[in-house]
């Protein structure tokens, strides 16, 4: 499909990006949108070209997160009343999408940067490895040589899942800005396999490389001093895991979610982390969705009323949510620390947060007279949805979303409906990170491990309602949205 999308003509689109006209912005996005083309492709290609000029970082991941959510609006059913083309539906999320990218583009139509000479493997000598050169880049804060070598693996027609490994496993110790370096290269990485990776994988190395090294200004926290010995010690290894034959026990990985909810300290985190995947069985997978549901548990501490706390918590799920699918994307023992990672920075944020309410009174519609109820047909209790959640009627979006999935209707469609509402949010004040919980939140709510659906994940839905219900509306999509 992404080999056919190429083939559109995105020149009219890209002229508005860089005018930053919003109403030509909304004519092309139309345009593109009402012709059928895949979506998620289209806002690949206009991250391509982002992701040149986008030295945050948070344009080219909003974007990954916009491109994820589109593939679930497919799903949504037909209202009870007249039919909603998937192309209309869409509108809202891609115009939304485009508005954030604009800035970047914009930036990158005046960006002359070239790539870096390309270091091959067999520039390293015999006894050089990608591995350690890799690392050395990145513990001695340099970028050009973190690039060189992520473009001479690229080089060499190496499979796209070495050079992600590569990176994930150089910076798998580290920590800095939250995890944004972590959280940037996987969903760089997502974003590029909306287009699939091809000739195009250097232009989103070349965005990714500079957030990876380690800067004089870091401030990583204590706790990763901890993580690194705690890691290192051959006693903690993991690579037994590649000895395994039996089919992994899942139900091992539950009690980690208590003990990173509690007073424990990063050394106990990481052994029970060890202990979960080790002793218990658990595959990594199951290991990153506790932790990511954790992550969830610490969320749902903050007041509703506090968004910018929230957000910020928001990037213990972030983190977590990314370093999950990294075990989707990747086998390699290499990269398992990054769950002991994962682990320290969520029970992290726990203590932190501990000063906030244990359970947070849902805002109940301050903004005017929400829809209630729904019925029992999944149309009804979608459209019903939406509308509590455009009033900020947090109280009865959750009793709505829980019946839908009570009545056991298709989750994706319930979180394409909440990824719309999302969509209102203006993105380029936030930095996306409505959209982006929304994504996480989703992902991890429907990769939850089959083994363990008696285990109620019912807080991932509830930060995706406050994500969406919460957020300050962008007009121009609020008008496309109605």
């Amino acid at each position: 499909m992404a080999g056919i999308e190429m083939a559109v003509d995105l020149s009219t689109l890209v002229d508005a990006l860089v005018a930053g006209d919003s109403q030509r912005i909304v004519a092309a996005s139309r345009t593109h949108v009402q012709h059928g083309e895949a979506l998620d492709v289209l806002i690949g290609r206009i991250g391509l070209l982002a992701a040149r000029g986008d030295a945050d970082g948070h344009v080219v991941t909003t974007l990954a997160a916009a491109a994820m959510l589109t593939r679930l609006l497919h799903t949504i059913p037909q209202p009870l009343n007249g039919e909603v083309s998937l192309q209309e539906r869409a509108l809202p999320l891609f115009v939304q999408a485009m508005l954030v990218a604009a800035p970047a583009v914009r930036a990158a139509n005046t960006n002359t940067s070239a790539l870096p000479e390309p270091l091959y493997p067999s520039g390293l000598g015999e006894k050089g490895s990608v591995n350690e050169a890799m690392q050395k880049a990145v513990y001695n804060g340099d970028a050009v040589m973190t690039e060189r070598l992520l473009l001479g693996l690229y080089g060499t027609g190496a499979d796209y899942r070495t050079m992600a490994v590569r990176a994930y496993d150089s910076i798998s110790m580290t920590f800095q800005d939250a995890g944004h370096p972590l959280m940037f290269a996987v969903r760089g990485f997502q974003l590029l396999d909306a287009v699939e990776w091809g000739d195009r994988a250097d232009t989103v190395l070349h965005w990714l490389a500079p957030f990876l090294p380690l800067r004089a200004n870091s401030n990583e926290p204590a706790w990763v001093q901890t993580l690194r010995s705690y890691s290192a010690d051959p006693a903690h290894s993991l690579s037994s895991i590649r000895k395994r034959i039996s089919l992994p026990k899942e139900e091992g990985a539950l009690s980690l979610r208590s003990l990173l909810l509690s007073e424990a300290d990063t050394a106990q985190v990481c052994q029970g982390v060890y202990d979960a995947i080790i002793t218990g069985k658990s595959s990594p997978r199951a290991v990153g969705s506790v932790i990511a549901l954790a992550a969830a548990d610490v969320m749902l501490k903050v007041s509703d009323s506090d968004r910018a706390t929230f957000l910020a918590t928001a990037h213990g799920l972030l983190f977590a949510a990314a370093v999950r699918l990294v075990f989707r994307q990747v086998q390699d023992v290499e990269v398992l620390p990054l769950l002991y990672t994962s682990a320290a920075y969520i029970n992290t944020l726990h203590k932190e947060t501990a000063h906030q309410a244990d359970a947070p009174q849902l805002a109940s519609n301050p903004v005017g007279t929400s829809v209630v109820g729904g019925g029992l047909i999944a149309p009804a209790q979608l459209e019903a949805l939406t509308a509590q959640l455009r009033g900020r009627d947090l109280t009865n979006a959750l009793v709505t979303a829980r019946r839908y999935l009570k009545l056991n209707y298709d989750a994706r469609a319930l979180f394409a409906t909440i990824a719309l509402v999302a969509a209102e949010t203006d993105a380029t004040a936030d930095q996306g990170h409505t959209l982006q919980i929304v994504q996480a939140a989703s992902e991890e709510f429907m990769a939850w491990p089959s083994t363990l659906t008696a285990t109620n994940i019912d807080v991932l839905l509830q930060v995706a309602l406050r994500a969406a219900a919460f957020g300050g509306r962008t007009p121009v999509v609020e008008q496309l949205a109605h």
